[in-house]
């Protein structure tokens, strides 16, 4: 990736003082830069339309977009830049990082430090089931794929569905990890189980997730938002979520030499 992407600062020229401002003002607006897919951007998005938040999308092309040069700090998307009322802007990257600020900003991180951490801890090991899947059975060799998903539908998912049945339980089985309202945890439960449906093979990894009354509930607390799903009812959510299933049609054998380095 390093000879098709160029790197940016994240000194903008203003103090830390200034950004603070930015990042914490009450009418700041936003512009996700990502390619034409769901994936890590949408946890993002579905926060956004939560808060009723101002934004766009800097939307990159994913056929002919992996080779332009867009300027990130770290070669990689998605970004989120943070417009004050001014015209002044930063930019945040790394998904984790987008998604948690976010959560924090719209108040999805609970009601105290101890809540906070305990859902930032769910949505870490929800993350990494999505980080797995990509890195061991999306992407593989095309010859490697079929082992690598029975593999990951056999014994990677049902012991994670297990486990967040277990919290979901603990929680007083109402459909949310902690407390009793949204939070970053829950709606990031939903994307990656939407991400899971968007793979080849899509309707099995939906099966298991939807036999899960307890993480079938979590997703009806989730879409039943009306900001929320306003949003998924539009036609730049669809547009995202087809583009998510023609990329992922790919294999290690199919990408782009810039994409394998």
């Amino acid at each position: 990736m390093s000879e098709s992407h160029a790197r940016r600062l994240y000194l903008n020229g203003a103090s830390a003082e200034e950004n603070s401002k930015t990042l914490t003002g009450p009418e700041t607006t936003f512009r996700i830069v990502y390619w034409d897919i769901s994936c890590v951007a949408a946890t993002a998005r579905d926060m956004l339309a939560y808060g009723k938040a101002i934004w766009t999308d800097e939307v990159h092309n994913k056929t002919d977009g992996w080779n332009e040069r867009i300027a990130t700090p770290y070669e990689v998307l998605p970004l989120l830049n943070v417009i004050a009322p001014d015209g002044k802007e930063l930019v945040l990257s790394e998904s984790i990082v987008i998604d948690q600020y976010l959560a924090k900003k719209f108040n999805l991180l609970g009601n105290n430090e101890y809540e906070e951490w305990t859902i930032k801890a769910h949505y870490s090991n929800i993350h990494y089931l999505r980080e797995r899947s990509l890195m061991k059975m999306t992407w593989t060799w095309s010859d490697k794929r079929a082992e690598a998903l029975e593999l990951f539908l056999e014994k990677t998912l049902p012991d994670f569905i297990a486990s967040h049945e277990f919290h979901l339980r603990g929680n007083g089985s109402n459909g949310h990890y902690v407390g009793d309202r949204l939070s970053l945890a829950d709606i990031h439960l939903v994307n990656v189980m939407d991400h899971f449906s968007q793979l080849p093979n899509g309707e099995r990894f939906t099966a298991q997730f939807t036999r899960s009354e307890l993480l079938t509930k979590v997703r009806q607390n989730v879409e039943s938002n009306p900001q929320i799903a306003a949003w998924r009812k539009s036609e730049e959510w669809e547009g995202f979520r087809k583009g998510s299933v023609e990329v992922y049609t790919i294999t290690v054998n199919d990408l782009p030499k810039s994409i394998k380095k």
